[in-house]
């Protein structure tokens, strides 16, 4: 009698762990941490592509930029989020949520500068060359009118908006009087 509560047993365990194995693989949300499915590999939605296509236009030498040259003190962000309201509200909106009023015309949503992973694809020297050259198919203009500086100044006070300090400035800094 007890062989068979054995054998009853074990093969209950099969069963059950069987059972167990095959959801986890074959079920689409056994182990999800979302409530959709993730895209497949080498799938991204259009404003990933077009993020990604914009990443790819960026010239070497900037995305070697890992750091403003301009030190984020108080005046670079005071200057930064002046040209930002003069500039960028119209479609990144004023809180940089990417909910300006002219954002929903755009063929891409615009960037959510709150959102730290989402905007941290780019890095400082490509954030310099995309606000000096615009992205072309994302709507995002060229914005030729701003000095080298004053792009620096725009970049510390997006970097702000995330709630965490812009990297440690080169060595070399530029003055900006």
């Amino acid at each position: 009698m007890y062989a068979n509560n054995r054998k009853t047993i074990l093969f209950s365990l099969t069963v059950l762990c069987s059972l167990f194995l095959f959801t986890a693989v074959w079920s689409d949300s056994a182990f999800a941490h979302g409530k959709k499915k993730h895209p497949e590999k080498g799938k991204m939605n259009q404003h990933m592509q077009a993020m990604t296509a914009v990443k790819d236009k960026v010239p070497e030498d900037y995305r070697v930029m890992e750091r403003t040259p301009i030190a984020p003190d108080e005046d670079s962000l005071a200057q930064g989020k002046k040209l930002y309201g003069r500039n960028c509200t119209v479609c990144h909106g004023d809180k940089g949520d990417g909910q300006g009023p002219a954002a929903a015309a755009l063929p891409t949503a615009p960037a959510n500068f709150l959102d730290v992973q989402h905007s941290g694809m780019y890095n400082p020297g490509e954030k310099f060359w995309i606000i000096g050259n615009g992205t072309g198919a994302t709507g995002m203009p060229p914005f030729k009118n701003l000095s080298p500086a004053e792009r620096w100044h725009l970049i510390n006070y997006l970097l702000s908006l995330q709630k965490q300090p812009a990297a440690p400035s080169a060595p070399a800094m530029l003055h900006h009087d």
